[in-house]
């Protein structure tokens, strides 16, 4: 309770989005006057009337999309749609690529444009992402459409974090410029803002950025609480389950000595979660907006998060070590995050350049991924009649995740030297590898949480460090050049947009 108490206290007393619109109003008031009350005024306040997310490129996390777009605020109801798709090579050199993909995209499914098929719809905002073409569109509806120089605007907001590989950080950032450009009130454009006083700009930015700030917070505070209150409680409800299952794992089994350890962590991070949970409930909804009150229910949810897989863990390491009727489910939950590395090899590969595609050590991981499939299906069976220990199978397991991170980084060695045409090039390119590289990842297997400092270098990694790479070097090449309108291939069909590079 005194860790609560410490958290209202700090900068002063908790308020309340509302109470902080308020204030902020009336300071906005005092020192600007009715010029600033206008501007205060036309403050974007619509929700979007929806989000159609078509991820086609598969590179969105489309929960942390939705949260994120249902926090915006537009000038007008505004319907937002998402749509990613690869380009392939032809994207990489054809600039009316991106806006032909989402011209034939919205034409088929016909949601998107109007009843004659001439425009996109009316209240219709759409983003669009090659990440192969390297290419960011943004197409609105006749009543939401924007200058060329603001869908530029948009478009540029969203190019860090995409040459970073970010491609849902980079679609909010979108978005969000968006949202604050579309349908804008004459005072909230350029001329508008010009004639209002620099007194006035600075008391308006600063109230504005205080209450959109609180209110973004107390979003984030309240998800953060719901996602601690219901992993929390399947906590709960399975803890005493979950020391029965610690009970029955075997001591002198190898990762089973080495659970019992976590089992230890577990019991200490119970009682951490409780306290955790007892301060989250102790915190008023009104101080939800505030800095401290987030980093408080952000530990909460993320220790009940923590939790909830370490005792799913445990339960499966009593499982498979004792080869009880539920070993073959816990077994297929180790080696299902090792298929999925494996299953996404070909499109990894698919991604490189093509002249990189045929290099030796790409044949070398497309050959040991391919073995390994065959290796597990044995490793199954040889499980299915006991020739051999899942200790053994376990430790197999773990090394062909080193064997094929050792063969993605001589992959990626070579494609930084091949991709890059001169030092600094190709030094960025290993840069971006080894940023990948060297972060420490986490899953809910026995292996890693029995082995907490183990690191290693997966397939998904390897294609986010060659995204944000290649972005790199390209960026360096070339500043990306300006939006390119209308579409080729004709047909009479003319919405509104326009793409450009990142």
């Amino acid at each position: 309770m005194v860790a609560v108490a410490g958290v209202v206290a700090v900068g002063g007393a908790g308020m309340s989005v509302r109470q902080r619109v308020v204030l902020g109003t009336l300071a906005t008031l005092g020192v600007a006057g009715g010029s600033v009350g206008w501007y205060a005024a036309s403050a974007p306040d619509q929700t979007a009337t929806g989000l159609e997310v078509v991820d086609t490129a598969d590179v969105l996390y489309e929960p942390d999309l939705q949260a994120a777009v249902q926090d915006l605020r537009f000038h007008e109801p505004t319907e937002v749609a998402v749509y990613t798709h690869r380009g392939g090579a032809d994207a990489l050199t054809n600039d009316h690529a991106l806006n032909n993909a989402v011209r034939d995209y919205a034409l088929e499914q016909g949601d998107w444009v109007s009843a004659d098929g001439q425009k996109f719809a009316d209240g219709l905002f759409l983003f669009a992402v090659d990440p192969e073409g390297r290419l960011v569109g943004t197409y609105f509806g006749e009543d939401r459409k924007v200058s060329t120089d603001s869908q530029q605007k948009i478009q540029e907001a969203a190019k860090p974090d995409f040459r970073a590989g970010q491609w849902t950080a980079g679609t909010v950032a979108g978005i969000e410029e968006a949202a604050s450009r579309i349908n804008a009130p004459a005072v909230r454009r350029g001329g508008g803002v010009v004639g209002l006083s620099v007194a006035s700009l600075a008391t308006l930015f600063g109230a504005g950025g205080w209450v959109g700030v609180g209110a973004v917070r107390a979003g984030r505070s309240r998800r953060a609480r719901a996602d601690g209150d219901r992993r929390m409680a399947e906590v709960v409800a399975d803890y005493e389950v979950t020391e029965l299952h610690a009970r029955l794992i075997p001591e002198g089994s190898r990762y089973g000595g080495l659970m019992l350890r976590r089992y230890d962590e577990y019991r200490s991070g119970f009682r951490e979660l409780t306290d955790l949970g007892n301060q989250a409930r102790a915190v008023d909804e009104k101080d939800y907006d505030r800095k401290e009150t987030l980093r408080v229910l952000t530990a909460y949810r993320d220790k009940a998060v923590a939790m909830d897989e370490l005792d799913d863990v445990i339960a499966d390491t009593a499982a498979f070590l004792n080869h009880d009727r539920a070993w073959l489910e816990a077994w297929q939950r180790q080696v299902e995050p090792i298929r999925t590395d494996l299953d996404q090899v070909e499109e990894m590969l698919a991604e490189l350049p093509k002249e990189l595609r045929g290099l030796p050590e790409a044949q070398e991981v497309r050959t040991y991924a391919s073995g390994v499939r065959t290796e597990l299906d044995r490793l199954r069976g040889a499980l299915e009649d006991r020739s051999v220990s899942p200790d053994d199978a376990l430790d197999r397991l773990r090394t062909t995740r080193d064997d094929l991170g050792g063969r993605l980084y001589a992959l990626g060695r070579t494609v930084a030297q091949e991709f890059g045409e001169d030092a600094a090039e190709q030094q960025a390119m290993e840069r971006a590898m080894s940023e990948q590289r060297s972060q420490r990842r986490s899953e809910p297997t026995i292996i890693s949480y029995s082995y907490p400092a183990w690191t290693w270098f997966d397939v998904g990694s390897f294609r986010t460090g060659f995204s944000s790479g290649r972005s790199d070097v390209e960026a360096s090449r070339s500043s990306g050049g300006g939006s390119t309108s209308g579409y080729s291939g004709g047909g009479s069909f003319s919405g509104a947009g326009s793409s450009s590079r990142f």
